[in-house]
């Protein structure tokens, strides 16, 4: 198998959803169990320990939201999580409390297998209540943002696409992909709304410091590093 069977578990309650899932996933060489029941999550993770988790946002009798912590207490393997189009608040929450991507449907299955295999390669460290890189702060609790010992206040967006990038130093996100993690597929705006955001972070956290950290990397899009 393409990638050593690494098992993956799958928590969708919707069962086309699933039944596409299960297929492309063993199709690609993962070890796939999946589950309709909001409910299994927890046992799933403690008993049959996969190495990543795709997961819905949405069930009728579980509040996936609130289960997410502790998830990640219990577990170091990567999250995804499927939610809602345009979402922005749900968004930030699942980034904020340990998810690694957040995938908006509907979605294309190869984004996804893509995502999932970026997700593993990165190494996996236990999740501070605090993410720091170079001088750059975010204590997670607080949603407090410094530079050095200077306070930063953001707009919620502002902090989405921080967020991003404190979780993900050093990849680059294109236009595209930051437009559906910030402001979801079902949106009236387009790229150059990133552009304008990304320049609104820029004066909050680069402006009056060095070094600089909000790259923009030509024909990929942004990232955050110090070269």
């Amino acid at each position: 198998m393409s990638v050593m069977a690494i098992r993956v578990a799958v928590i969708e309650e919707e069962c086309r959803v699933r039944e596409m899932l299960d297929l492309a996933l063993d199709a690609e060489g993962f070890d796939v169990r999946s589950s309709a029941d909001g409910f299994m999550i927890l046992t799933m993770v403690q008993e049959w320990r996969p190495g990543a988790i795709v997961l819905d946002v949405k069930f009728s009798r579980i509040d996936v939201l609130d289960s997410l912590p502790i998830l990640r207490r219990i577990t170091e393997a990567p999250i995804i999580i499927l939610g809602e189009r345009g979402n922005t608040n749900e968004c930030v929450r699942v980034l904020r409390d340990g998810a690694d991507d957040y995938i908006a449907k509907p979605f294309e299955i190869s984004e996804l297998i893509a995502r999932l295999h970026s997700a593993l390669r990165r190494p996996r460290l236990e999740r501070p209540s605090m993410l720091i890189y170079a001088d750059l702060s975010i204590d997670l609790d607080r949603r407090e943002v410094k530079r050095g010992t200077e306070r930063i206040y953001l707009s919620a967006r502002e902090y989405t696409l921080l967020l991003i990038f404190m979780r993900n130093p050093e990849r680059v996100f294109s236009r595209d992909h930051l437009l559906d993690l910030v402001w979801g597929t079902a949106r009236d705006v387009g790229q150059g709304t990133v552009e304008v955001y990304i320049s609104y972070l820029r004066a909050k956290i680069d402006a009056h410091f060095e070094p600089k950290l909000i790259r923009t990397i030509r024909g990929a899009g942004y990232t955050c590093r110090l070269r």
